[in-house]
Formats: structure tokens, sequence, C-alpha cells
């Protein structure tokens, strides 16, 4: 009797050292020669693959097998929503004006937005509101209150060039406020 399950502990020690025996080796290959990693891009996303420092091509939605030595950056394709809130700015004129503006930006090129800055929202941000200060500068005070038209033309027509390097685009841009606040004196106009 003993004899049996002797036996029977033996063959169940093989079986759950091979088994241990197969998850070590399998372990180990694992980390020699890693697998390739399957990965999901969702339907509003777009993948960059890197390697090293270099962009390798970017991904539409869809599964992807992604290499060990690559390494996939996910980007949000659909428009993101921003505001620049109240801004006081002296315009041509000499008046001081309040501007809020709000809008909408979107990824068109998702291997540059990746590439030439690591916060191209905050990027484009600080380039927006550059734009704005010397959009203002080009018209009067009164221009701009009583036309918040002209200035989103202006600050798309600064912002297309630096907003294409970044890969980005200006899906809407507009005007929320404008409040005239006075007359700034010069220094020397006393």
């Amino acid at each position: 009797m003993s004899n049996a399950a002797d036996t029977a502990a033996g063959i169940v020690l093989t079986i759950v050292l091979a088994v241990i025996f197969a998850g070590t080796i399998y372990r180990l290959w694992s980390m020699i020669f890693s697998a390739p990693q399957r990965q999901k891009i969702l339907a509003y996303q777009s993948g960059v693959v890197l390697r090293g420092a270099s962009t390798e091509k970017v991904l539409g939605p869809g599964l992807h097998w992604i290499k060990p030595k690559q390494t996939l950056v996910l980007c949000d394709m659909r428009p993101r929503p921003f505001q620049v809130a109240q801004q006081e700015l002296i315009a041509a004129d000499g008046m001081a004006v309040r501007i809020s503006l709000g809008g909408e930006q979107r990824i068109v090129d998702a291997a540059a937005f990746v590439r030439e800055s690591s916060d191209g929202f905050g990027t484009f941000y600080l380039e927006l509101r550059q734009a704005l200060r010397i959009a203002v500068a080009d018209y009067g005070g009164d221009a701009i209150v009583a036309d918040t038209a002209v200035l989103p033309s202006r600050i798309r027509e600064l912002l297309v060039p630096r907003a294409a390097h970044l890969g980005l685009e200006i899906a809407s841009l507009d005007v929320s406020e404008a409040v005239p606040l006075g007359w700034v004196r010069q220094q020397g106009n006393r």
C-alpha cells in the first residue's frame, strides 16, 4: 500500500517540479529574448512608435505588435478646449483692453507633436498668449471692442506656422470678452 502511495507522490512531485522548471525557463527565455507585445490603439488615437530618440512610424487605430526595443506613445486626436482668461493688454492707440479667448486645438501630426516638445499643449498656450499680445498691439482699442472678429483672424495668422511645427492646429478660436479699461498715459507725457 505504501508502495503505491509513494509512487503516486513521486509522480505528483515530478509533475510539480516539471511545471516549476518550465515556468522558470519561460521567464528566463522571455527576459533574454523578449517577445513583442500586442498594443491596442483606440479609434480616436494615433500611436507614435519610437526607437531610442527617433520616430519609426505612426500607427492608426487597431491592434499592433510592438517590439521590446520600441516605445509606443499614444496621442489623443480629439479636439481639446483651451482658454486664455482676462489678459490686460495695451492696444496700438494706448487703450488698455481686457481680452479673454476660448477655443479648441487638436493634434494633426502625432509624430511632430511627440518629437518637438515635451509639453506641446503648454508650448502652444504660451505661443497663443504671445500672438494675442502682438495682435492687440496691431489694432486700436476701439476697433477691437467694436469688432471682435478681427482679433482671432490675426492670431490665427501669427500662430499657423508655430502650431504646424508643433503638430497642432487651431480648430476654433473666439474672443469671449473684450472690455475697454481706459487709456494709459505714456511716461513722458505729463
